[in-house]
């Protein structure tokens, strides 16, 4: 999210200014400039992110439809989390009047804005209707102390704060995302002869891939610290483990031809947790 904001405000800046190519626009920390400047350059630099007090969330969405009389397990879904990203835009010029026409140049145009409109994010901004965007407002930090961490003397910039959804990456694990195991209570046999449907979920989710290759590696040993479950990579790379307690867990990582590695994961009552885990060759 946060790269496809620069790439959108890169590309709104480049086509509103005397500015040519988003070539002529700087990430990097201010500080990290030469001090000879081939010609106009834009800085727009992220330095901050704060999770925003202006967007209510609605807690979490459970869905559950009865089917045949019973129960199905919910499906439980999030809204995205929304947060205030703070930037610092200035600009470098061989001459101060040409940092002042740019600067000019850009401020008249993000007021021309006032937000960033849907049609010209990036595709993975979109679908949440136009972004929240406010310009040369005081930032979160002290002004001074931003730019003595910079260690660049104070100059003249615009200070934008452009609010932005995050949303947990979505990962395809086949077979595995959630195992439901039918089985006879034997407590309510005598009751209704019917048993009760009860539903294991994966807690840990994994997929194992080569450092080197990015290629999964299947048959890796993996071992629950301070328990005795274990499980073998299969020949997606991928491995699970069910009905573990809400805690965190260090995993350790086994596999001939590479370097042993350990993995937290944190298990929480809400949904399984899943890592890529890289592996580095011997």
């Amino acid at each position: 999210m946060l790269i496809s904001l620069l790439q959108t405000l890169a590309e709104i800046l480049a086509g509103g200014t005397s500015l040519t190519s988003t070539e002529q626009i700087d990430f990097s920390p201010p500080g990290s400039r030469r001090d000879e400047v081939v010609g106009a350059t834009l800085n727009l630099y992220f330095y901050d992110i704060r999770e925003s007090k202006q967007v209510q969330h609605s807690g979490r969405q459970i869905e559950r439809n009865v089917r045949d009389g019973r129960f199905p397990p919910a499906i439980v879904s999030w809204p995205p989390s929304w947060f205030d990203v703070s930037l610092l835009l200035t600009t470098w010029d061989s001459t101060s009047l040409g940092e002042h026409r740019l600067l000019s140049e850009a401020l008249t145009l993000l007021l021309r804005h006032r937000c960033l409109r849907e049609e010209f994010l990036y595709p993975e901004l979109r679908g949440y209707g136009n972004l929240s965007m406010s310009v040369s407002q005081e930032p979160p930090v002290e002004v001074s102390a931003l730019w003595s961490a910079l260690s660049v003397p104070l100059r003249p910039a615009l200070y934008l704060t452009v609010t932005i959804p995050f949303e947990p990456e979505q990962t395809s694990i086949p077979l595995v995302l959630e195992r439901i195991f039918s089985v006879q209570n034997e407590l309510h046999k005598g009751t209704n002869g019917n048993g009760r449907v009860i539903t294991k979920k994966v807690a840990i989710a994994g997929l194992v891939k080569s450092s080197r290759t990015n290629l999964p590696l299947s048959n890796v040993e993996i071992n629950v610290v301070g328990t005795d479950k274990y499980a073998t990579s299969d020949q997606e790379g991928v491995f699970f483990f069910e009905d573990l307690r809400p805690r965190n867990y260090v995993l350790t990582l086994s596999c001939s031809g590479y370097t042993d590695q350990s993995s937290n994961f944190l298990v929480d009552s809400q949904s399984y947790t899943f890592k890529e885990v890289l592996l580095t060759p011997v």
